[in-house]
């Protein structure tokens, strides 16, 4: 097969479109910043911020569990039921949330453009299903 002698310039990489973690992260830590906040509270805000588009509840627990191991939040259990632990923002919790609001902007932007492209490219598809 012969070489690609007009290769493509790639621009940009399908990896640093916006990641489903780093939204979960954000939303988290930015609800955080108004205070503590049970993980059913922050499950309820996300749905109602995204208009009905939520979060699997394994995988909001998950994030969870990973922002307080790497220090990002602290939890603790509440005083009403064993079951419901609080939330908090830590320090470094900001420091990864200033992070994350500088690159996001420029994640959501590619990604925008990328599913736009990606609609359209389905949707010549769509025109010849069988």
């Amino acid at each position: 097969m012969a070489r690609n002698q007009d290769p493509v310039v790639k621009e940009e990489s399908l990896g640093h479109v916006v990641k489903v973690q780093q939204v979960i992260d954000f939303m988290v830590l930015s609800e955080l910043q108004k205070g503590r906040r049970y993980a059913s509270e922050m499950e309820q805000w996300i749905i109602k911020s995204l208009d009905g588009v939520g979060v699997n509840d394994g995988y909001l627990s998950a994030r969870l569990k990973k922002l307080a191991e790497n220090g990002h939040v602290k939890r603790e259990w509440g005083d009403d039921n064993r079951y419901n632990r609080y939330y908090e923002i830590t320090d470094s919790g900001m420091v990864y949330f200033r992070a994350l609001l500088s690159d996001l902007p420029d994640r959501v932007k590619l990604a925008q453009k990328v599913y736009k492209l990606f609609d359209s490219y389905v949707g010549q598809f769509a025109q010849t299903r069988v």
